[in-house]
């Protein structure tokens, strides 16, 4: 009789916890179901480069025959899960400049046609996604009119063939003293010491055939940390990106003004900005021109998809009568061997940021002291995954 009443108690508790062992391995089973599904979502992307260049104002490097050396790396995640989806990419440089954030968002769609993102996202300013072929980019890529990133939300809409896009930004992609950023933006310090804050910007484009006509306006707050005051500055710019067969047309005219409040005796004429480490100033008004051409040639075949010739022009004109006008000319050739993409550009500057041996610092603003044509040959082998 006690053999059977223990039984009695204890088979509930047996068939209890078989079942929720039965219960609990099934949730481990969905749990990792979910897992894997996740997993199988996420991409990683990224890319590996080398260069070699040679710059005809460095007779040292000349001597040596030039230099090949890494590059960069860069890592990046694209994945989604119950409509959210995210995007990221983080960039390492060689040893001459720091490692950072190049994008990172949280987007999400409204209907078939618009979505909108939030994080640190392409600002939507002139041609996109480039207003350049070549690797070097243009003097607008070190201005933040090109290729850049900040921190807000944006709303993007195809409707047929027009594409607009609205935008409002808190802040640039980091801290506003840190010059060690990929998006140029402006970088306070004493004297100098103006943040973009609450940036708004409206872009619009319409295709036709292989015609792209769009235009983009950029209004931004400008505070000043020693005045306490708001100061102000806006952009705009019309442009025309073309494909037409093997021709590709970019063509672009611009102006911006920057209204800071500095302190009494600090020069109104330029602006400090910064990127990849370096802190340098820009006039703070000018008009911006770009005339960029390109032609796929015919030739394909064996481990060659693409062969492209290029010539892209910028120049930026400033307003103040003493500053010297910065221009910047690359003439190349891309070729595309499956993922990997060889680049042969030679780019020739004038008061170019990083281009030649004088002040880098100046450059964009009153000029870099030089006023003549510098060149280098630069050749980059890419990776993308």
């Amino acid at each position: 009789m006690q053999f059977t009443y223990a039984v009695g108690r204890a088979l509930p508790l047996v068939i209890a916890a078989a079942m929720t062992s039965g219960v609990s391995h099934a949730a481990e089973q969905t749990d990792l179901e979910n897992r894997v599904e996740a997993l199988e979502k996420v991409q990683i992307t990224g890319s590996y480069r080398m260069n070699y260049t040679v710059q005809d104002w460095n007779e040292r490097q000349e001597d040596r025959g030039g230099d090949f050396r890494f590059n960069q790396l860069n890592l990046g995640v694209e994945t989604e899960k119950n409509g959210v989806r995210l995007s990221a990419q983080y960039r390492m440089y060689d040893n001459s400049n720091p490692s950072m954030i190049h994008h990172l968002y949280f987007a999400t769609d409204i209907d078939d046609q618009s979505e909108v993102q939030v994080g640190i996202t392409k600002v939507p300013f002139g041609i996109q996604p480039y207003e350049s072929h070549n690797d070097w980019g243009d003097n607008a890529l070190f201005m933040g009119f090109n290729d850049d990133y900040d921190a807000g939300i944006k709303y993007i809409t195809q409707r047929d063939a027009l594409n607009v896009q609205v935008a409002y930004f808190s802040n640039g992609d980091t801290k506003p003293t840190d010059a060690e950023r990929f998006s140029a933006d402006l970088v306070s310090s004493a004297g100098q010491a103006n943040e973009e804050a609450h940036q708004l910007n409206v872009h619009t484009s319409y295709k036709v055939g292989g015609s792209e006509f769009g235009g983009s306006v950029q209004l931004t707050g400008l505070y000043n940390s020693e005045t306490k005051q708001m100061g102000d500055a806006w952009a705009a710019a019309v442009f025309l990106n073309g494909k037409y067969d093997a021709l590709g047309v970019q063509l672009q005219a611009g102006r911006y003004e920057y209204n800071p409040e500095n302190p009494v005796g600090v020069s109104e004429d330029s602006i400090q900005m910064g990127a990849f480490g370096a802190t340098y100033q820009v006039a703070a008004k000018a008009n911006m021109y770009v005339a960029n051409f390109h032609y796929d040639l015919p030739y394909k075949g064996g481990i060659v998809d693409l062969v492209r010739v290029y010539s892209d022009y910028n120049l930026i004109d400033k307003d103040a009568s003493r500053f010297k006008d910065s221009h910047i000319h690359t003439v190349g050739m891309m070729i595309a061997t499956g993922d990997l993409y060889t680049f042969v550009d030679i780019t020739s500057g004038k008061n170019a940021l990083f281009v030649g041996e004088g002040d880098y610092v100046n450059a964009l603003a009153a000029g870099d002291g030089i006023d003549e044509w510098k060149r280098f040959l630069n050749i980059q082998f890419g990776y993308y995954f």
